[in-house]
């Protein structure tokens, strides 16, 4: 199973947890809605940011009271998507393993909200990065597990983890000084089992990168053909519009910097 993000799913994202994060010391977990295509395919289209989360537990982790009751009526008004995941941020003053693994608290609240997706965007201030450096996503390899809970365990222990493969599909990279990891989760009924990730918005950096295009200078000339160049990698676009793909770059080049 994987998950593709679309649109600017992947930076709304990005950009609240940045957002509930100023400063070290100082941040808060966020969480959020997705909505999209949840049929054969599961497609992120856009982003809802909601809340932070507003405490944990021994048996459960709760966002602001609120955010049970938008997540129905989401459901009855967004007629023309579905909701399809849902996201929360773990944010760390240090980097370390498994980071953006879910904890006990994360499987429960997946228990309650019963959604079919959970995205951990486990999120740091680093004091080692440039604070003018800028967005880069990339894509790695790793483990698949899937994380079962732990009858009489905190909210904030460790799993039991079960191996699936070591053919993960993961999102990471860094902003100006955070660096940043996501990784996908489905709830089965019994379990969190990852799931592999995919984003146009990844695709189309590491494109803009390899030809020392900076998406931040960019002019706004450049929205036009940043649309068509996401869009044509999409995953049911890539092999279609694949000969335009080079012809945009080109444009993009051509329209200059700010």
């Amino acid at each position: 199973m994987h998950l593709e993000l679309i649109n600017n799913t992947l930076t709304t994202m990005l950009l609240d947890c940045i957002s509930h994060y100023p400063k070290r010391g100082q941040q808060k977990e966020c969480f959020g809605l997705i909505f999209g295509e949840n049929n054969e395919k599961v497609i992120g289209e856009y982003t809802f940011p909601v809340a932070n989360v507003k405490s944990k537990t021994a048996s459960s982790v709760n966002a602001k009271e609120e955010v049970n009751d938008i997540i129905k009526e989401a459901r009855k008004l967004v007629t023309t998507s579905d909701f399809v995941a849902y996201y929360h941020s773990h944010p760390y003053d240090e980097i370390y393993e498994n980071w953006a693994d879910p904890s006990i608290g994360d499987i429960r609240v997946s228990k309650d909200v019963n959604s079919n997706i959970e995205l951990i965007f486990a999120i740091v201030k680093s004091k080692e990065q440039d604070p003018s450096a800028t967005l880069k996503y990339e894509y790695s390899n790793d483990t698949q597990y899937r994380f079962f809970d732990v009858k009489g365990s905190k909210a904030s222990d460790a799993p039991r983890a079960e191996l699936i493969s070591h053919d993960g599909h993961i999102i990471h990279g860094h902003y100006k000084d955070y660096d940043f990891k996501i990784r996908a989760y489905h709830w089965t009924g019994q379990a969190l089992e990852e799931v592999q990730l995919y984003s146009s918005e990844v695709e189309m950096n590491l494109l803009l990168h390899q030809n020392n295009i900076i998406l931040e200078q960019l002019s706004k000339d450049a929205m036009y053909y940043l649309k068509k160049l996401e869009y044509s990698l999409r995953l049911t676009n890539k092999d279609k519009y694949k000969e335009k793909i080079p012809y945009l770059i080109e444009k993009l080049k051509s329209v200059g910097v700010k």
